[in-house]
């Protein structure tokens, strides 16, 4: 039996207001707009969202619970089951990136910080939504 490709597509990550999330995206993470729709039937908008080829879908639930506290930092999420966080890599510059988030306002949770196993330079920040994104260097 051959191992099948697979190839990252998309993340789908739950957010509380669709416009703030769209804009957070495009503003600090260079997201650019694919589509939008509102499905009642399943009470939920989605959108999409696309960077290179990778994309993000955005759910906003009619119904949505916020998020636990516990859930908006690494170290509290880890005893959670359940999926963590994405993360995105940039080939240079994380430290000038987080200094970029700092003045416009984003949500830093920590970093940028030298990862565990010291192969890489990492840091958190949080969404609108306070869904955690890590930002990756490798070394």
């Amino acid at each position: 039996m051959s191992k099948a490709y697979l190839k990252a597509h998309h993340v789908g990550v739950s957010i509380a207001s669709m416009p703030e999330a769209i804009a957070w995206y495009q503003q600090n993470l260079d997201f650019e707009f694919c589509w939008e729709n509102d499905f009642p039937e399943i009470k939920t908008k989605i959108a999409f969202l696309q960077h290179g080829d990778f994309k993000l879908e955005l759910f906003q639930h009619y119904e949505s619970e916020v998020m636990p506290e516990a859930r908006k930092h690494p170290l509290t999420d880890m005893r959670q089951q359940g999926t963590k966080h994405i993360c995105y890599e940039v080939e240079s510059g994380l430290t000038a990136l987080f200094e970029r988030f700092k003045n416009t306002g984003v949500d830093i949770v920590m970093g940028p910080v030298l990862s565990p196993p010291k192969d890489a330079m990492m840091g958190f920040i949080r969404d609108n939504t306070g869904n955690l994104i890590e930002i990756i260097e490798l070394l």
